[in-house]
């Protein structure tokens, strides 16, 4: 291993007030909220005072509510590993929560979601909340007016029946009553990948992928991934590293290719389940949910690590998260070893690779994205 210095992302606390309350959450770069609770967070976080427990807070940033009311029954669902890492800290007696099936039917009496900016994200998170929210429970969904709040109100009043909004700062608030029935449950209620409990396909070179809405070119193979693949050697013996594996293409290719052994991680939840599916007759495949910020669960060495990496948390472009990808990679590369990186044409990200890499070298550049290899880690 090298001894490239410790990672610079290290937790720090930070304040906002909540009705009164001054309230303590611990943040880093590379969480979906950025560095600041954010508005929707805030204003949730102050309308949670009027409705009873138990309450579910979904991707609601820093699981501000719970923090805001420690002694009430306020649980936490998100699919981001680093939230999670972060609630640990905050709160470490809130029940936080990965996975929408595990949520029990009915049990909540009021449901706030922070509003995603992609609208299969957003019904997604519409689908999953439905069940585990009591007859007569309220919705309540809050979000920026140019990040997913002005889709949301016309997808509650589809499933719930009828709606109320509020707006104000930018951000739009819908409050909804759960009927005890839907009666006309609009199309995208059963829309595979959307649905609790479905999923998308995605094939490529004979193999099957699933994967779900919210996770990353989840019902097609993305360019970049492609390009990186079509550039791969053999890998025939090769111990396999993905860093950020979404749905697995990379993954999958690298078996395909002859390696030994592929170790997969990523920060989202929904994507770990897709993997999990599409790999679970794969002995030599390890599937990990975590925050590549946050380390590896694994200590070995690879013999190549590929990455179509992330450049964003939430809207906001986060070089941190690359920073995090390219030092685990140069920590975790044997010594013969290659990190192959396919990534956006315009992202600078040479000079950063040429920081822990003694020999960088462009592989392929199209219009849109360029293939870079890095070898020879710094010590």
């Amino acid at each position: 291993m090298t001894s490239l210095p410790p990672s610079p992302f290290q937790w720090r606390a930070s304040t906002t007030t909540v009705a009164g309350r001054v309230v303590t959450y611990q943040r880093r770069p590379g969480l979906p909220s950025g560095l600041m609770v954010s508005p929707a967070a805030l204003w949730l976080a102050h309308e949670c005072a009027k409705y009873p427990d138990p309450v579910l807070c979904v991707d609601v940033a820093f699981g501000l509510p719970a923090l805001a009311f420690p002694n009430r029954h306020i649980d936490v669902l998100t699919r981001h590993a680093g939230m999670t890492a972060s609630m640990a800290q905050s709160a470490p007696s809130v029940t936080v929560l990965s996975e929408s099936t595990t949520l029990a039917p009915g049990h909540y009496q009021a449901i706030l979601i922070e509003v995603p900016p992609t609208r299969e994200a957003w019904r997604q998170r519409l689908c999953h909340a439905w069940p585990a929210l009591a007859p007569g429970g309220v919705l309540i969904a809050c979000g920026a007016n140019d990040a997913g709040g002005k889709i949301a109100a016309s997808d509650v009043k589809a499933l719930f029946g009828r709606c109320n909004e509020q707006s104000k700062h930018h951000q739009r608030m819908v409050t909804a009553i759960k009927p005890a029935s839907i009666a006309n449950p609009p199309p995208w209620f059963t829309q595979a990948g959307i649905a609790l409990g479905t999923w998308t396909h995605i094939d490529f070179h004979g193999r099957r992928y699933v994967s779900q809405a919210g996770v990353f070119a989840h019902d097609r193979v993305d360019t970049a991934s492609a390009l990186l693949c079509q550039q791969l050697p053999a890998l025939t013996g090769q111990r396999v590293l993905d860093l950020g594996a979404g749905a697995g293409i990379l993954g999958g290719w690298a078996l395909d290719a002859g390696a030994a052994s592929v170790d997969l991680i990523d920060v989202d939840a929904h994507a770990v389940a897709s993997l999990r599916r599409t790999f679970a007759d794969c002995a030599t495949v390890r599937i990990a949910w975590g925050d590549v910020l946050d380390g590896l669960p694994w200590t070995q060495q690879y013999d190549v690590i590929v990455s179509n990496p992330p450049f964003h948390a939430g809207k906001q472009r986060d070089d941190a998260m690359v920073q995090a990808f390219v030092a685990t990679a140069a920590r975790h590369l044997a010594p013969q070893g290659a990190f192959w990186l396919v990534a956006n044409a315009f992202l600078p990200y040479r000079p950063l690779l040429s920081t822990f890499f003694a020999d960088v070298t462009s592989v392929t550049t199209t219009p849109a994205y360029h293939v870079i290899t890095a070898r020879n880690p710094l010590s």
